[in-house]
Parts: structure tokens; sequence; C-alpha cells
């Protein structure tokens, strides 16, 4: 049985993380780069979000769990 409970609060809506990405390509100039820890963002998670804004940016692991990624273009 299902107990209907009012004035209950929403909870406030999570951060997106392709929210996140979007802000931090729309505000690289071409030549900026970012590093990343890889064990907590997936690179292709950035690459795709920036080829859906218009933006070329290219992805190099720098050691185990880092990773930078350039706006190219």
């Amino acid at each position: 049985m299902y107990k209907v409970e009012k004035n209950i609060p929403i909870p406030m809506k999570r951060a997106n993380s392709k929210n996140n990405f979007a802000a931090i390509l729309r505000s690289m100039e071409i030549g900026d780069s970012i590093l990343f820890d890889r064990t907590k963002i997936r690179p292709s998670s950035f690459y795709v979000c920036a080829r859906r804004l218009g933006f070329k940016v290219t992805v190099r692991e720098v050691d185990e769990k880092q990773s930078r990624v350039w706006r190219t273009k």
C-alpha cells in the first residue's frame, strides 16, 4: 500500500556534466587546454560534447590517470 505525502519539497536538480563541459568549452579559446582526471571523467564524454557544440578538440593522455584536452578550432 502507498502513502500519499504532502508538502515534501522537490530536491534541487543535480548539475549535468554535459552542461559543465559546455561551459568549460565555451570559455576556452583556440589553443587553450584543460587537464582532467580520467578516473572521474571519460575523455570521450568531453570529446562528444565538444563536437555537438561545433568545437574541435584533441585529447591526449598525460599519464595513467590524467588526460589533457586542447581546443583546436
